[in-house]
């Protein structure tokens, strides 16, 4: 991100940075990058809550087994169906 897009300003935590809004010279850009390959591989995200527990065994058993979370619901649902049907 370029400085000159930044603001700073000094707040009760320190120094802080501000975001400004772009200038005429200056085009709007995405936010993240991750934006922009969510869109172009057609992936939306999935937000849902779950209890902590479930949370932390669920993470824990994906890095145990060397998986991404998204990975490991895939797997599991994908498990579910051949079972079901």
């Amino acid at each position: 991100m370029p400085t000159d897009s930044l603001e700073f300003e000094k707040g009760r935590r320190g120094i802080m940075a501000k975001r400004l809004a772009p200038t005429k010279n200056q085009s709007a850009r995405p936010l993240t990058q991750k934006a922009d390959a969510a869109s172009a591989t057609g992936a939306m995200p999935l937000n849902f809550k779950v209890p902590s527990d479930f949370r932390r065994e669920f993470k824990t058993y994906a890095a145990q087994h060397n998986k991404k979370l998204n990975q490991l619901l895939y797997e599991a649902f994908a498990a579910l169906k051949a079972k079901n049907d």
